[in-house]
């Protein structure tokens, strides 16, 4: 295995995905709407506002945030990108001393505003804990525990592949 690649779930770019989305649907249905009734407004007036919102839907629907290994070069990368731009330098991968997969649950609360819905229960993230010399070096986060299990089986067999030990204590 040569690469590992986490796709960053927590990481505060999903409104804006979810507003991307939101505009690309809006723009595609005032591009559409003038096709099925008979409007009086300027055809082009409708085309500029549809596509500047399916434009803006396209830009903010692409943001994406990851972290990849690459296990065989000894090396990471935590990456941005927006449509085809990517930022992101790879850094020397420090020995991992111990990778271990936790449950952390907490109750959600949300103040209520009247308007929107307040969703209150029970959440529990799954994180797998990456320690380097007895320091935390990366925590990922995963919404389901198989997910999580998976990409913990394939850290550890890389690192393995490595020669390097980890110290089970789960």
């Amino acid at each position: 295995m040569d690469q590992f690649t986490y796709i960053r779930q927590n990481d505060g770019t999903r409104s804006p995905r979810l507003l991307g989305q939101i505009l690309l649907a809006s723009g595609i249905f005032v591009i559409l709407v003038p096709l099925f009734v008979d409007l009086d407004t300027d055809p082009l007036k409708l085309a500029l506002v549809g596509g500047g919102a399916v434009l803006f839907g396209i830009i903010l629907s692409s943001i994406k945030s990851r972290i990849v290994f690459d296990f065989e070069r000894k090396l990471f990368k935590e990456s941005h990108s927006i449509l085809w731009f990517k930022s992101g330098e790879w850094e020397p991968l420090p020995e991992i001393d111990h990778a271990e997969l936790i449950h952390h649950s907490f109750r959600t609360s949300y103040t209520p505003n009247g308007i929107t819905p307040t969703l209150n229960g029970q959440v529990t993230l799954y994180k797998i804990v990456l320690l380097a010399n007895g320091a935390k070096f990366l925590v990922l986060d995963f919404n389901r525990e198989k997910d999580a299990v998976v990409a913990l089986e394939k850290i550890k067999s890389a690192l393995e592949a490595m020669h390097i030990r980890i110290s089970e204590n789960e």
